[in-house]
């Protein structure tokens, strides 16, 4: 083969395949029903049809459900679907029990943890013995901590059924084990909120048990004991508004500032009462005995 048949050879080499990738090219990006998936993806990666640009009719074109992680195959599997979707409540969707009662059970531990704190304060500022007999809030107090505690414990033990959090004995108990990158509504870390309510957990252990041991133990080393109370509270707090589903409802806003406020409210009084009031009397004691003229002989 001469020189001249060799260029000719590859000159029709090179057309024919410059056509054929050109054809290729064309078959990639090819697009008949214009609903951002070419022809050769819907045949070969997602089965839906070439030539509609809705495959499933769920009102969602198949490019858009690919983008949106639905499935562009199933009509009930759409991100509008989901908008117009009932909400089935607690008894309607048995997959999500475990996360409604866990929120349920979370407010009402915060409810219960606020009267905890809220009558221990009671008891120890005695500013209110005229409205509650001083015997009547402790006991109150000892059993509403006993309620509290039950109904954290079945707080965390829902997420061991829940079918999203999948948390473990380890990741309930043990402060940080939980590594998974998740966020919560409310933008924080997961497994950090959840470190902060098993520390708090722990706190409410130490609090209601050595409560039961109060007449073993001297009243100094059960002060000491008890002052880890309010940052026990504020943990919870913290766990609660950080992890919580409802953190961001008015609502649940709302019960957070009045269980803060109400605590808050308790501990001016007992500063007030136990140590303002106290030094007050008797520097009026002391201002009386010094201006009481002496008796005459």
């Amino acid at each position: 083969m001469n020189g001249k048949h060799k260029i000719i050879t590859l000159v029709l080499v090179a057309f024919f395949a410059l056509s054929f990738n050109t054809h290729f090219a064309h078959a990639l990006v090819k697009d008949s029903d214009v609903d951002g998936l070419s022809d050769d993806a819907e045949i070969r990666q997602y089965r839906t049809n070439p030539q509609i640009f809705d495959t499933d009719g769920d009102g969602r074109g198949d490019g858009d459900e690919i983008l949106d992680r639905t499935d562009p195959l199933d009509r009930e599997s759409s991100y509008i679907a989901t908008l117009i979707r009932q909400d089935p409540g607690i008894f309607g969707n048995p997959n999500q029990w475990a996360w409604y009662l866990g929120r349920a059970s979370g407010i009402l531990a915060l409810i219960l943890l606020t009267s905890v704190v809220s009558f221990g304060l009671v008891v120890s500022s005695r500013a209110f013995f005229k409205i509650v007999p001083g015997a009547t809030a402790y006991e109150v107090h000892r059993f509403v901590a006993w309620l509290a505690l039950g109904a954290v414990v079945f707080h965390f033990s829902t997420f061991f059924f829940d079918g999203f959090i999948k948390m473990t004995v380890a990741e309930a108990l043990i402060p940080f084990a939980l590594f998974r990158e998740l966020k919560t509504v409310t933008g924080f870390s997961f497994g950090t909120a959840v470190a902060f309510g098993t520390i708090a957990f722990y706190g409410l252990l130490v609090l209601v048990f050595t409560s039961q041991w109060r007449s073993k133990m001297s009243p100094k080393l059960w002060r000491v004991v008890h002052s880890i109370a309010f940052v026990t509270y504020l943990l919870f707090i913290l766990h609660g508004f950080m992890a919580g589903t409802d953190s961001e409802v008015w609502w649940m806003r709302v019960l957070y500032s009045l269980s803060l406020g109400l605590v808050t409210f308790l501990v001016f009084v007992r500063i007030i009462s136990r140590n303002v009031m106290p030094t007050w009397r008797a520097w009026r004691k002391r201002e009386n005995e010094g201006t009481e003229m002496p008796r005459e002989g």
